[in-house]
């Protein structure tokens, strides 16, 4: 009997670590800022301040580390001071990759959304340029025009 209790227990954990495999990220992270951030035509790298969720990256003001290989989704929330016009910017191991987010009017809500593939330990910066120069305004998460918001969540789940 208790050969019978073990292995459907052992059998139901095993059902249990595959669904959490394909239901659960592997890696996921939330950043924002406590201040608002002055940003110019220049470009600025965003410098995060505060982490809300992480499981599994590191991270240091503007850098964030890839954790595992694999596909991630990655989606920034900004608002501005003023109405411009603003790229989004990925940075990955210091070389401007191309754009991800631009905004077509003059507006002053911003959103950058991506999926990209990702190599162990590559460190993803985001940089915002600006139409003016203006502020990224801080806004909670769940309220009107949140700021800055950055998730990043792996897509293709945990490997074991």
């Amino acid at each position: 009997m208790s050969n019978l209790i073990t292995n459907n227990l052992a059998s139901v954990i095993s059902e249990i670590q595959d669904l959490q495999r394909v239901e659960t990220a592997g890696a996921c992270i939330t950043l924002t800022r406590s201040a608002s951030q002055a940003i110019t035509t220049a470009g600025t790298l965003i410098t995060w301040q505060t982490e809300t969720r992480n499981n599994g990256f590191t991270w240091s003001t503007t850098d964030i580390t890839i954790p595992t290989a694999g596909y991630y989704g990655i989606q920034v929330f900004l608002q501005t001071s003023g109405n411009v016009t603003l790229f989004t910017q990925r940075v990955i191991n210091t070389v401007n990759i191309g754009y991800f987010g631009y905004s077509f009017t003059t507006i002053n809500y911003h959103v950058a959304t991506m999926i990209r593939y990702f190599a162990s330990g590559d460190v993803l910066q985001i940089r915002v340029i600006p139409s003016s120069n203006v502020n990224i305004n801080v806004a909670a998460d769940g309220t009107n025009n949140e700021s800055p918001i950055l998730h990043i969540v792996q897509m293709t789940g945990s490997q074991t």
